[in-house]
């Protein structure tokens, strides 16, 4: 895979997408299996060239509120996720506008994009309802009574909580009189759901530990603010467990969130429980909203956490500051990279990774690789399109792809396999 390293970040990733690279039947078919938590929903989407009936909405009612919050992030090309105070919100929207439902939650969404490459996840599901089984895709596996099943195995139960709508917008294309500069998608929650509490995975995860490639962590931000404490002490409390059992790869998603004491409460039950976190550059922001160079404040959460790695990822560009190979983490970039901008011009996760003709590659805004300490410093540009076919997953597609590689010589020097029960 010496090629991947070598010429221009568009010849790189020709090579990186070759049929002998990591995307390769023979690399795909020695995975092993993903333990990804921890938490799952049903997404409703929408297309916000589509939300008439909000934008006539009233501006003193919840309908005309959340257009003009809508609008105001769409103008600022800002996507996230926001909580909105309107508990008939959904219905009032279910009935008004053409939500399309898919999988939503970032290690379900992970599992999704591994599970079209034949690579196996166990996921966490406490909502077994009939709408959301019917979600869950080929690859995605659930805990019941000590046994490995796919869902259609699985008899539903249980009540059906509202979706998270997410809402769409596209670069040049009109929504009313606002036109985006840029292409994103705003998550709209109408409540806190919290974390999915399945034993099942809980208990399953932790047998399967020491044989598991990696796991994934994420969904802490649909939390209440004042319950982010005690659910980050019970989620980290799973991962210490999974490191105990000889885990290594232990990655934590971090997300938006109501404050940035939401986030200082997280981490700082964190130390000891992961070994690698990631965040999209907005949230990093957040974090550190005067830094000019995300190597400084990667490498602070690091030391902070004790971790092996930090990454970082943006529009045009994804950086980590790892403790490991610089070349095999500049692998795990690029393949993430590779894996969500192919979700972007298919508008799902694709199982053919090609780089479409429309991407752009962009001057990285900063010197790699750098060496400060015992940390390393890389990045790559990411092949960026202005109008995607989706916004959506994108960043849980890059996570996935950084840990597909990641994971994999973990699960190599294990010698171990897996029985599917």
């Amino acid at each position: 895979m010496s090629d991947v390293f070598s010429g221009s970040f568009a010849d790189r990733y020709a090579a990186l997408t070759d049929r002998s690279g990591p995307f390769s039947a023979d690399a795909l078919s020695s995975a092993g299996l993903f333990l990804c938590g921890i938490s799952a929903c049903v997404d409703a989407r929408v297309e916000m060239h589509e939300i008439q009936p909000l934008l006539d909405g009233p501006p003193d009612t919840p309908a005309g509120r959340l257009a003009s919050l809508l609008l105001s992030r769409a103008a600022r090309g800002v996507g996230g996720e926001v909580r909105f105070d309107w508990p008939e919100g959904p219905a009032w929207l279910r009935e008004r506008l053409r939500p399309r439902y898919a999988l939503g939650g970032t290690g379900p969404q992970a599992a999704w994009v591994l599970g079209q490459f034949g690579v196996r996840s166990l996921v966490a599901l406490e909502d077994r309802y009939a709408a959301m089984l019917r979600q869950m895709p080929d690859g995605v596996l659930l805990a019941e009574r000590g046994t490995l099943k796919t869902a259609d195995q699985v008899l539903a139960s249980g009540p059906h909580p509202p979706e998270i709508f997410i809402f769409e917008f596209t670069a040049g294309r009109a929504i009313g009189a606002t036109v985006p500069t840029r292409s994103s998608r705003v998550i709209v929650r109408f409540g806190d759901r919290g974390i999915q509490h399945d034993g099942e995975f809980e208990a399953m995860s932790r047998r399967l530990a020491p044989s598991a490639a990696a796991g994934l962590l994420a969904g802490l931000n649909d939390e209440a603010a004042d319950n982010v404490g005690a659910a980050s002490r019970h989620v980290f409390g799973l991962s210490r467990d999974w490191k105990a059992a000889g885990l290594a790869t232990i990655h934590f998603e971090l997300a938006g969130y109501a404050s940035q004491q939401a986030v200082e409460e997280l981490l700082s039950h964190a130390r000891g429980a992961i070994s690698s976190l990631g965040m999209s550059h907005s949230e990093l922001l957040a974090m550190n909203p005067s830094m000019d160079h995300p190597m400084e404040a990667l490498m602070a959460l690091g030391e902070r956490l004790g971790l092996d790695r930090v990454c970082v990822h943006a529009d045009t560009w994804a950086a980590a500051v790892t403790l490991n190979d610089p070349q095999e983490e500049e692998l795990a970039l690029m393949a993430g990279c590779a894996i969500a901008s192919a979700r972007a011009a298919n508008g799902a996760p694709a199982r053919d990774i090609a780089i479409s003709p429309a991407a752009e590659f962009h001057p990285l805004p900063f010197e790699t690789p750098v060496r400060r300490g015992r940390w390393a410093f890389v990045a790559c540009a990411s092949p960026y399109l202005s109008q995607p076919v989706t916004t959506l997953g994108l960043g849980d597609s890059f996570t996935a792809g950084c840990l597909l590689i990641l994971g994999r010589t973990r699960h190599a020097s294990t010698g171990s396999s897996l029985q599917h029960a």
